[in-house]
């Protein structure tokens, strides 16, 4: 894939995981470089540019919807991140509170008394990505509105329980093992695609990371873009009309 938004000599060491984003053994994270890429891509292809209403159905840790709160502060109004466990939904939860100011100066704060119990330097590193990412913020007019709730993807209720539309919805999905999907089948990314419908509007704009061993074959959906990069594809889906 040649990128069009970001170059490689930009620095996104600030956004390490367990710098001052949370980690968790267990988590998967998601380059900062693709994920703003196929942000702004998903942008293109919308019909709003602003306001923008984000949805993670398998947000694990919260971390890619946490890096994009951060890449796009001006645009982003409310995220949505859903996950089948717990722990995961504990952990975004704490990630997605850095897009606040309370949340930072907690994190802040955290952080100082590492740097006053250990003084090492990776802290002292964490404590300057605090304040970046509270540069970062500063001058935004509204703090996203952040929700995040339990919901096996692979069940189709608790989708159709949510009261909210996605302007554009962006997940990595689970590699390889599909017993982590709750059931083994071959067709499980196009039940993810069924069963999100509950909250897509005509004009969201879907993009679906997997590995080069799951295929999108669903008739519901046309396909914009199919980016190639690593191990991963990405596929820039939309409902048909």
């Amino acid at each position: 894939m040649i990128y069009k938004y970001y170059n490689n000599n930009e620095n996104f060491e600030h956004f390490a995981c367990g710098r001052v984003i949370h980690g968790k053994a267990g988590f998967t994270n998601y380059p900062v470089r693709i994920a703003g890429e196929v942000f702004k891509r998903c942008l293109e292809y919308s019909n709003k540019k602003d306001g923008i209403t984000i949805y993670d159905p398998c947000c694990g840790g919260g971390y890619l919807l946490t890096v994009l709160g951060l890449l796009n502060p001006d645009i982003i109004k409310n995220i949505y991140g859903s996950d089948i466990s717990n722990e995961a939904i504990s952990l975004a939860r704490e990630n997605l509170s850095l897009l606040t100011f309370e949340g930072l100066l907690k994190r802040k704060q955290q952080i100082n008394d590492l740097i006053a119990k250990f003084n090492k330097q990776s802290h002292k590193d964490a404590l300057k990505s605090v304040e970046v990412f509270l540069n970062i913020i500063k001058n935004r007019k509204i703090p996203p509105q952040i929700h995040c709730f339990i919901a096996d993807i692979l069940d189709k209720k608790p989708l159709e329980e949510q009261d909210f539309k996605t302007d554009i919805l962006i997940t990595d999905v689970p590699y390889g093992n599909l017993v982590s999907w709750s059931g083994e089948s071959d067709n499980t990314i196009n039940q993810l695609l069924d069963n999100v419908i509950p909250v897509l509007h005509k004009n969201t704009i879907l993009a679906i990371s997997t590995d080069k061993g799951q295929k999108i074959k669903n008739d519901l959906f046309v396909r914009h873009e199919k980016l190639k990069i690593g191990k991963r594809v990405i596929y820039i889906l939309q409902l048909k009309e």
